[in-house]
């Protein structure tokens, strides 16, 4: 991804709920987490694709560990 794709995915993100900070093409921060996701090894879709699976990783593991 281009550094251009990499600020307007930041951009839209939120409109689905999802929280990206980035420093160049890397993303420093999904959410509350912090991370180091280079960019540049990815095609856009395939980029959202692994922040889908991030999202649905977090949502099993906070849906297991409800009380």
């Amino acid at each position: 991804m281009s550094e251009e794709q990499v600020a307007r995915l930041c951009e839209i993100a939120p409109k689905y709920g999802l929280y990206l900070e980035h420093t160049g093409v890397v993303i420093t921060k999904v959410n509350d987490q912090q991370t180091t996701l280079d960019t540049t090894k990815y095609m856009p879709d395939q980029f959202i694709d692994l922040l889908t699976q991030i999202i649905g990783t977090n949502m099993k593991a906070d849906l297991w560990d409800w009380k």
